[in-house]
């Protein structure tokens, strides 16, 4: 399930993966930046056209089940019953998926800045959290109380905070410039830079696995 920009949510059959066909690709008002798939569904950041939900349990006959009006929404994350928005200028939002056809928002925390990703782990939300200037980065927010989000940690990346991955005590964030940045989360309340890693391109998006991070360089490609 690929959130294809302008083009909607592309679903691609990969069983052959030497020859990708793609089955589906149902339009969206907006930009699909980012989905995540939760049961049936597939929850879709569609930028100013909203929080989109799609019932792909027949990829040939797609159906728009429920919608939530955002910012300009970015990326999803779903725990339990909720779904976490990282929601641009809107900072983050919680919305139960229970009542798919009437999706309710449940909670919000503004970040300050510009909220791109979002990555739950435990009880917490990590957002990388862009900024034009010189400050904000990781935010570090605690969802114990899905209701009551409360941040508690911030790091600045010293800009642009684009993608983020969490793997055990690191946060990995993608941070343009500035490369991969990595970050100790052991304390949640005191996130402390212990690594950094200057890629020739524009750190864009990061996925680790093991002992690598995959890192989207944009023009200097795939950075390992």
């Amino acid at each position: 399930y690929v959130a294809d920009g302008e083009k909607g949510l592309a679903i691609i059959d990969v069983s052959n993966p030497s020859k990708p066909v793609i089955i589906a690709q149902p339009d969206t008002d907006g930009t699909a930046y980012n989905v995540a798939i939760y049961n049936k569904y597939a929850f879709i950041a569609d930028g100013n056209g909203g929080l989109v939900v799609i019932d792909v349990i027949n990829p040939a006959k797609i159906v728009q089940v429920g919608w939530y009006g955002t910012y300009d929404a970015r990326s999803v994350c779903i725990q339990g019953d909720n779904v976490y928005i990282a929601d641009e200028k809107n900072g983050l939002l919680v919305v139960d998926v229970q009542k798919i056809n009437n999706l309710p928002r449940i909670g919000w925390r503004d970040t300050a800045e510009n909220a791109r990703r979002v990555y739950i782990q435990g009880s917490y939300a990590y957002v990388a959290d862009e900024s034009d200037f010189s400050y904000n980065g990781l935010v570090i927010i605690d969802i114990s109380n899905p209701k009551s989000p409360t941040q508690v940690g911030w790091y600045d990346t010293n800009r642009y905070a684009l993608d983020i991955y969490i793997q055990g005590s690191y946060a990995y964030v993608a941070n343009w410039e500035n490369g991969l940045v990595i970050i100790d989360i052991s304390n949640p309340n005191n996130p402390r830079q212990v690594g950094r890693y200057d890629t020739a391109g524009s750190a864009w998006g990061v996925y680790v696995q093991g002992s690598y991070a995959y890192v989207a360089d944009r023009s200097n490609g795939l950075v390992i």
